[in-house]
C-alpha cells in the first residue's frame, strides 16, 4: 500500500517545516508551496539534516504565494498520481507582528487576513481543481486538512493560562482574529471540499531546544465554539493550559501523532509542555 501524500503550506515556518521534515523521514511523497524555494532546501538540509536525494525524490516545491490560485492548483495535485488530489494538507501560513508608536495597540499584523485569505485560497484551488475533474486523493475520499491555529483564538473553554492573558489581550486583536476566521472558513467547509479537519492549537510558540513529541500535552474540543461537548458518544477532555512549546516539537506532534495515528478528525486540539 502506498504512503499518503501531503501537500504543505507555510512551509519554511518552524512548526511547519520540522512536520515536513518528519514526513520526508518517513518516506513520503509531499509537495510545498513557498515563496523562496531554495530558503526550503536549504532549511531541510541544514537545520533538519535532510539529505539532497530524499528531497530530490520525495518533495515537490511550487514557488508561489498562499493567494496565488495556480500555484496552490499545483501543490494540491498528487505527484505520484496527477489525476487526482493529495491525501492531506497541513497549513501554517502566518504572519509575524511589527512594533509601531501607539499606546493603545502597540503591535500591528504586517497582513492581517492572510490566514483567512490563505484558507479560502485552498479552497477555492480545489474548486479550479474539480473543474479539471480532480475531486478526491487515489483512495477516493476528499484530503484532510489540518490547519495550525493559537491558543487565544475560539475555544469554548479558557485556553490561556492566567500569566499569558495580559499578552494576549496586546496581541488577540492582531493575531487571533485571523486565526478565527481561518479556523471557522474551515471547520464550515468539512465535507465539501475537504473530508474533515484538524486544527491544532499550540500556545506560546518559542524556537527553543525540542523537547521531543512525547513531552507534549494535548487537550482537545469538538468541532468549533458552537459545538457540543459531546459527539458520538465521546466527551471532550477540554483545552491543555501551558505557557510554551518549541515549534519543532509542533511540527513532530503533528505529523507523528495527528497525521499518522488517524484519531483526531474533527477536533481543536491545544498542545503544551
Amino acid at each position: 500500500m502506498s504512503r499518503p501524500t501531503t501537500a504543505f503550506f507555510g512551509a519554511t515556518g518552524g512548526s511547519t517545516s520540522s512536520a515536513l521534515a518528519h514526513a520526508l523521514r518517513d518516506g513520503h511523497t509531499c509537495t510545498a508551496l513557498v515563496r523562496t524555494p531554495q530558503k526550503l532546501a536549504d532549511m531541510l538540509k541544514t537545520k533538519y539534516s535532510i539529505s539532497s536525494s530524499t528531497i530530490d525524490s520525495l518533495l515537490t516545491v511550487i514557488a508561489g504565494d498562499i493567494r496565488d490560485l495556480t500555484a496552490i492548483t499545483k501543490a494540491l495535485v498528487s505527484p505520484t498520481n496527477p489525476s487526482n488530489l493529495v491525501d492531506n494538507i497541513i497549513t501554517g501560513v502566518g504572519t509575524y507582528p511589527k512594533m509601531q508608536l501607539s499606546l493603545l495597540t502597540p503591535l500591528v499584523s504586517s497582513d492581517p487576513s492572510l490566514c483567512e485569505d490563505g484558507m479560502k485560497a485552498i479552497l477555492a484551488a480545489m474548486d479550479l481543481l474539480r473543474e479539471r475533474g480532480i475531486t478526491t486523493a487515489v483512495d477516493g475520499r476528499k484530503p484532510l486538512c489540518l490547519a495550525i491555529s493559537s491558543t487565544g483564538v475560539n475555544g469554548k473553554k479558557q485556553d490561556v493560562p492566567l500569566g499569558h492573558r495580559p499578552l494576549y489581550s496586546i496581541l488577540g486583536p492582531i493575531a487571533h482574529i485571523d486565526k478565527q476566521k481561518m479556523e471557522l472558513a474551515l471547520i464550515a467547509d468539512a465535507g465539501i471540499h475537504t473530508r474533515d479537519f484538524i486544527i491544532v492549537r499550540p500556545t506560546l510558540l518559542t524556537d527553543g531546544k525540542p523537547q521531543g513529541y512525547n513531552k507534549v500535552k494535548s487537550g482537545w474540543e469538538w468541532g468549533g465554539k458552537g459545538a457540543a461537548s459531546v459527539k458520538n458518544g465521546v466527551q471532550e477532555p477540554g483545552p491543555m493550559l501551558g505557557y510554551t512549546i518549541a515549534r519543532e516539537d509542533v511540527g513532530e506532534w503533528i505529523w507523528k501523532k495527528a497525521m499518522k495515528e488517524g484519531e483526531w478528525a474533527g477536533k481543536c486540539i491545544t498542545l503544551a509542555y
